[in-house]
């Protein structure tokens, strides 16, 4: 292509013509470099790929990206591309400024002047991890248990939506079962959790071989499964479910294998009818749960091993149950009436109180953002958690929670600058709240009575299928209009989609907890998963903080995968907000990436480079991994599969998955990590 430009280019500097040619050749331009090689423009999207700032990589040739590990026939291709000044299309291997690798679909475009000769090429990047994890690991890790392949939480409230929407529901109905299983408790502390974990595996197998075409069976953690039986007779339920559960209960005739030891177990389950005793997920899990409370009462002397959920009346008309699911998961059997009551009162009388938990930000360990959680302080001084009383709250009580809890945390910020602090902090938004037309007017109102600017908040949403989200999307617009930060929370745990999360405004995602859940049972796939979604805020162009930091070993690992933020009891349980700057002040990040003192950190680091096939880029004495394995039982073979990984005449995969296995092995060995310790554990 001819490269026209005025008469000031002389063949020095960048033109504003060079760049709409480049950018009328390309997309996507990552980079634009002279006919030497040498780096005359980066983009934003460069930046994002490989974290190189433009002042980084000015003048440098792009030939400081490769690293071992690269194709040799792909770079000598490559170079002799560039040298006869032809297009060059190819996935190369290449290392962002932090060390980690990353496989790049990269194309060349040379550009020319009006005689013909090469003066410039662009180059594009496109960092395809993401397509090998989106594609192959995330959707089912997304939607499965990973102990025993069943479908978990997310997968039952897809299944669930289609049911509340689908069909006429006048004459069938749909059961969804709580089940337990009796006695599994023991199975664990005689064996193990490895035979448990079997033992389940097994369960589920038989149990999905007996359940009909359409009937759902998920795990919802530990020895609890969610049974959803669909297409029955309204008039005659309990007849014909007695038919299938007496097939299902099948299963159990036949004894399970415990570390080569015969074992039985039993189970228990309380149903629940759809629409009879409840319309949404949360409303049917806490009737069948209330049912399998029955259940288990009398599981000595009872007829049969399922029972069916009294019929009461529902709760409370415009409870917002789903707001239960953001972070206060797990509340016990419904309280009495006249504590239900003195919650509410205690709202309305100035009882609530804001406690913060810092958000770490795991690159330079600054802080610099703390969330804003509620709390009830009772007439006894005794202090309620969310999980207590949030579940018994109406819309409108869930609203003026909102409004309170707004106040406190802008009024809080301008406190804290006045101590020195300068910090963001963030608020829950129920969902119900977004259908509230005075909620900007609450939010712009705050930020004004207190002189705090906008960009200093940010709101916390989780997505729930109940809503309204055309007109939600119309409330998200005009806060982010506002100034106003938001962010999807829990991902991962509930009702979230890719696609309303590319469609919304969200400028951040916060990752569940509940993702680390399996950590040191399946550490390489829960490695897995959060990179992706790590990966996947990137491409989003979103932050990503991680929730459910506890203990240093998964704060280590999240650190290596590049996660920016982090929050978790490891850092700080939540404390008084007036607590906040003085606990700032004192606070230090005591983990670097390139220093793992445990064995989860150290296969974090590992892993990266080993799902790519490619070599570690320090030496070997410089290597995080050398520390961790002088100090461990590593024996010779080890040893050598780790320094194999740093061989730059060939690849050794074989070596490199040995030695992810090895780390396995010995994370799986121990309980926990021990915070604080200089032996890696």
């Amino acid at each position: 292509m001819a490269l026209k430009w005025g008469s000031r280019f002389k063949g020095e500097g960048l033109p504003d013509s060079l760049f709409a040619q480049a950018h009328a050749a390309m997309s996507e331009v990552s980079l634009i470099t002279d006919a030497h090689q040498r780096i005359l423009h980066v983009s934003d999207s460069f930046t994002a790929i490989t974290g190189h700032r433009p002042e980084d990589v000015m003048g440098r040739n792009c030939s400081m990206l490769q690293g071992p590990g690269s194709d040799p026939e792909t770079k000598r291709a490559m170079r002799a591309a560039v040298a006869a000044g032809e297009p060059f299309r190819g996935e190369i291997l290449n290392y962002r400024k932090d060390g980690s690798a990353f496989w790049n679909d990269l194309s060349i475009t040379p550009l020319r002047n009006v005689a013909g000769k090469v003066t410039h090429f662009v180059s594009v990047q496109r960092d395809i991890n993401t397509r090998m994890a989106l594609h192959e690991q995330l959707r089912f890790q997304a939607l499965h248990d990973p102990v025993t392949g069943l479908p978990n939480r997310v997968a039952l409230a897809e299944r669930l939506s289609e049911i509340f929407t689908v069909g006429d529901h006048s004459e069938v109905t749909a059961a969804v079962g709580m089940i337990d299983l009796d006695d599994f408790r023991a199975v664990n502390n005689a064996f193990g959790h490895e035979a448990g974990d079997q033992l389940l595996k097994e369960w589920g197998v038989r149990m999905q071989a007996n359940l009909r075409d359409g009937d759902f069976l998920g795990r919802m953690g530990g020895d609890e499964f969610v049974l959803v039986v669909q297409d029955i007779d309204r008039a005659s339920a309990p007849a014909v479910l007695a038919n299938i559960l007496d097939l299902l209960h099948t299963a159990l005739e036949r004894p399970f294998l415990a570390s080569g030891r015969s074992v039985r177990v039993g189970m228990s389950m309380g149903l629940a009818l759809f629409p009879r005793d409840g319309c949404d997920m949360a409303s049917l899990l806490r009737s069948a749960d209330d049912a399998l409370y029955q259940s288990k009462k009398t599981k000595t002397n009872r007829a049969r091993w399922w029972t069916l959920a009294a019929i009461e009346p529902l709760a409370e008309a415009g409870s917002n149950l789903t707001y239960l699911h953001a972070g206060v998961a797990g509340a016990g059997p419904r309280p009495d009436a006249d504590v239900i009551e003195a919650y509410r009162k205690e709202l309305r009388s100035g009882g609530l109180e804001a406690h913060m938990q810092p958000v770490i930000d795991l690159r330079d360990g600054s802080v610099h953002l703390f969330e804003a959680l509620a709390r009830l302080r009772m007439p006894d001084g005794r202090l309620v958690a969310p999980g207590e009383f949030l579940p018994y709250l109406s819309d409108v009580e869930l609203d003026d929670l909102f409004a309170q809890m707004i106040d406190m945390a802008v009024g809080w910020v301008a406190a804290w600058d006045r101590d020195g602090l300068h910090a963001n902090i963030s608020v829950n938004l129920p969902p119900s709240t977004l259908l509230n037309p005075e909620c900007l007017d609450l939010v712009r109102s705050s930020l004004q009575r207190h002189g705090v600017s906008a960009d200093r908040l940010g709101l916390e949403l989780l997505e729930s299928q109940t809503l309204e989200w055309e007109v939600q999307r119309d409330a998200l617009d005009q806060l982010v209009a506002l100034g106003v930060g938001l962010a999807m929370d829990d991902l991962g745990a509930g009702y979230s989609s890719l696609k309303r999360l590319s469609a919304l405004p969200f400028s951040a995602i916060k990752l569940d907890r509940e993702l680390l859940s399996e950590i040191r049972r399946k550490p390489v796939e829960t490695l897995s998963m959060i990179a992706s979604l790590i990966q996947m805020g990137r491409d989003f162009g979103m932050n990503v903080a991680i929730e459910g930091l506890e203990d240093l070993g998964i704060t280590e690992a999240a650190v290596v995968l590049g996660s920016p933020l982090g929050q978790g009891y490891y850092f700080s349980r939540p404390i008084p907000a007036a607590e906040a700057a003085q606990w700032a002040e004192g606070f230090t990040l005591d983990i670097h990436p390139a220093a793992p003192r445990t064995y989860l950190g150290g296969l974090a680091y590992h892993w990266q480079f080993a799902r790519l096939g490619a070599p570690h880029p320090r030496a070997l004495e410089e290597c995080p991994l050398t520390w961790l394995l002088n100090n461990s039982p590593a024996n010779e073979d080890v040893m050598r599969w780790h320094a194999q990984q740093h061989d730059t005449d060939a690849n050794h995969p074989a070596a490199g998955r040995l030695l992810v296995d090895w780390l396995v092995y010995q994370i799986r060995r121990k309980v926990a990590d021990i915070p604080g310790t200089f032996t890696p554990v």
